[in-house]
């Protein structure tokens, strides 16, 4: 009998060691990540802009990188399945590291464009690829049923990185222009980014474990992206999840790309970094307190994010009516805390439907709907901002987002009447 204890007692500290171990390391790599990602942010298109880009050309610059992303996510997600995530996410930071420095020296339209699409190339590949791995791991360890703590540690990372990256983003122009006067003032932050860049990848390379691919698997590459697409195409929650991302990705567009010049017209451009550096923190912050007041919510009242996702996307209507850097600020924190509140929940039952051997090739789906999604967007809005200004194209937006809304409920509800069953057929929503 004291064996039996003493077995279980070890068990026990084993899987407690594996859940806490799993969580720190994907809590340090995706603070990392977004990060760096957040140190850019800020200044994304103030910096496209300094390097001669105009208004118009900001949207269309947009689009060539999400096309870029829109071609490789499905097959690099697939491909990170079967040759090794960590592979596959160390080559997304090497893509980044390569962007990077190709903006150092890039300028005009042609070479801006061409070093933000291997930017494209590192998102495609980082999409699905370390995340799967993590959420594999930690359901091996866990089972599933106590996913949404690691969903919702890992938002947290994301939204903490993302916020005090783009607080050191809006930073650091002013810092590198009293450095280095006769310089592009957004030269600092890209230096930053490599060297973290640098530690991220250091980091991986000796913490992150990975089992070597099995060879069979490797050789039916054209047979598992058919049976992807037939598990997309018979899965009710994932089609509407996938038409979720693509409104997501059309609307968004319209807020990333025009927001900092729309800042800009509303306050002027003198000093506006800092600004835009601490509206994207408190968008992130925002965000992460949301992500955080979700897990009890979804525990005690088994809430789905639709209700949360109408509001969210309704008041991006009456964002587009400010014109007051206080009103503006107040109503783009506000839409994204209930987007951080929603992204808990909408992350466990996406996890929870995938199958293990498929997870890394569907989130990569996903995130494709949002791309191709974005990708159109920036087309769009592009062409709207050229002939009717922004808030027009923030109306459209707004428009787009609460017809979308109403996808979530139909995903949640389907996901709940499938899993009765998902015993007797594949693994599925």
């Amino acid at each position: 009998m004291s064996d039996q204890h003493q077995r279980s007692a070890k068990s026990g500290m084993s899987v407690s060691g594996k859940h806490y171990s799993i969580i720190l390391l994907a809590v340090i790599t995706r603070f990392l990540q977004w990060g760096i990602l957040g140190i850019l942010i800020p200044v994304s298109n103030l910096l496209r802009m300094s390097k001669g880009l105009t208004l118009p050309e900001l949207g269309f610059a947009a689009a060539i990188t999400a096309g870029i992303v829109v071609a490789l996510e499905l097959p690099t997600g697939v491909i990170a399945d079967r040759i090794g995530r960590k592979r596959t996410y160390l080559a997304s930071l090497a893509f980044m590291a390569a962007s990077c420095a190709a903006l150092l020296f890039a300028s005009g339209f042609a070479m801006v464009s061409l070093a933000f699409a291997l930017y494209g190339v590192s998102r495609a590949l980082s999409s699905g690829s370390l995340e799967a791995l993590m959420i594999d791991r930690y359901i091996e360890a866990n089972g599933d049923s106590t996913l949404h703590r690691l969903m919702s540690f890992v938002s947290a990372a994301d939204t903490a990185g993302l916020a005090l990256g783009c607080i050191a983003g809006g930073y650091i122009p002013g810092l590198w222009t009293a450095i280095a006067l006769n310089s592009n003032r957004y030269q600092g932050n890209l230096l930053v980014m490599l060297a973290f860049l640098f530690l991220l990848t250091m980091l991986v390379v000796f913490s992150v474990a990975e089992e070597k691919p099995d060879p069979q698997k490797q050789a039916t590459l054209r047979r598992f992206m058919a049976e992807s697409l037939s598990f997309i195409r018979f899965s009710p929650a994932l089609l509407a999840f996938l038409g979720a991302g693509a409104a997501w990705g059309i609307a968004f567009s319209a807020i990333e790309t025009y927001w900092q010049p729309q800042v800009a017209s509303i306050v002027g451009s003198a000093g506006s970094d800092r600004l835009n550096g601490f509206l994207s923190a408190g968008y992130f912050l925002t965000a992460l307190i949301g992500s955080l007041a979700a897990t009890p919510l979804l525990e005690k009242t088994k809430k789905n994010p639709g209700l949360l996702l109408l509001i969210l996307r309704l008041l991006m209507v009456a964002l587009a009516l400010q014109t007051s850097a206080g009103g503006f600020a107040a109503l783009y924190l506000s839409m994204f805390f209930w987007n951080g509140m929603a992204s808990p929940p909408e992350a466990t039952v996406l996890n929870r439907a995938l199958p293990s051997d498929k997870r890394a090739s569907m989130l990569s789906a996903v995130s494709l709907a949002v791309q191709l999604g974005g990708l159109v967007g920036s087309v769009a809005f592009g062409l709207v901002v050229k002939s009717s200004g922004i808030r027009v194209a923030w109306f459209i937006a707004a428009g787009v987002l609460a017809v979308s809304s109403f996808l979530f409920p139909f995903a949640a509800s389907h996901y709940g009447g499938q899993t009765k069953n998902s015993s007797q057929s594949t693994p599925g929503v």
